[in-house]
């Protein structure tokens, strides 16, 4: 019986080592600077360009996952609410935010806490009521102030329009395709201005419990604020709602380690 047992712990845990590592791996597509495109199935595996990447589990909530041919590695952490957030480091100190689709459609990627489209985080000067069309079946995308709640006002064309089928919205924009043509209107009543500089840090190191000092610090979608913070015990990424509640405060990597 000895023989046998042996082979069967090994197996086993093999096993406990392996499946947890993908067990909490959320949905993801995802486009990054550089035209990096990062896929992850429910589970996992992850994927950048098409390639399958090395997955490191430090917890149910957070994951970094490596590319070996690009020098890319992946830091993917999931908020209490279950939203993911996928940020990035690579060669030569690349860095940034890869910004996750709304509705399977890219977003525009943020490096190292700048826009590659145009500057226009004054969300305030875009408006909160737009017409958008889709001619000829295309996609397209009309600049609008997407924080909040955005609905639809008026049905114009003979397609139904369904989220997430032929409309979504993007960081400053709804897009429409698939022939589907309507007005949009932004419902919320108040837009919330995330914390920013010293009293973001101060409410991420409140949730801490400690004082840290902030390495980055840039917007993931129209809800929320990515701080890369130094405590003494290593790296914390924080992410905070833009009502300045602290979503989570999840180690990246520990001193010494």
């Amino acid at each position: 019986m000895r023989r046998h047992r042996l082979p069967l712990t090994v197996a086993l845990l093999a096993s406990a080592f392996t499946a947890p590592a993908m067990a909490a791996v959320p949905f993801i597509n995802a486009s990054c600077p550089g035209g990096l495109d990062v896929h992850a199935d429910e589970g996992g595996p992850v994927y950048v360009q098409g390639r399958e990447t090395t997955l490191k589990r430090f917890n149910d909530r957070y994951f970094e996952a490596r590319d070996a041919s690009s020098g890319t590695t992946l830091s993917i952490s999931t908020g209490d609410d279950g939203t993911p957030q996928v940020s990035y480091t690579g060669r030569g100190g690349a860095n940034g935010i890869c910004q996750v689709s709304n509705n399977g459609t890219p977003a525009t990627a943020v490096e190292g806490g700048r826009h590659h489209r145009e500057d226009r985080d004054d969300d305030a000067a875009l408006p909160r009521e737009v017409t958008c069309e889709s001619t000829d079946q295309r996609q397209v995308s009309c600049d609008m102030d997407t924080r909040g709640n955005v609905e639809i006002v008026r049905q114009l064309s003979r397609t139904r329009c369904e989220q997430g089928s032929n409309w979504g919205l993007s960081r400053h924009s709804v897009w429409v395709n698939g022939g589907c043509r309507a007005t949009f209107r932004n419902t919320s009543r108040v837009s919330y201005t995330a914390p920013s500089g010293d009293d973001a840090l101060e409410a991420c190191n409140v949730r801490k419990g400690a004082q840290g000092r902030v390495v980055t610090q840039v917007p993931v979608g129209s809800d929320y604020k990515e701080l890369i913070i130094d405590y003494p015990e290593g790296r914390f990424l924080c992410m905070m709602r833009n009502d300045g509640r602290v979503q989570s405060v999840t180690p990246i990597r520990r001193r010494g380690g």
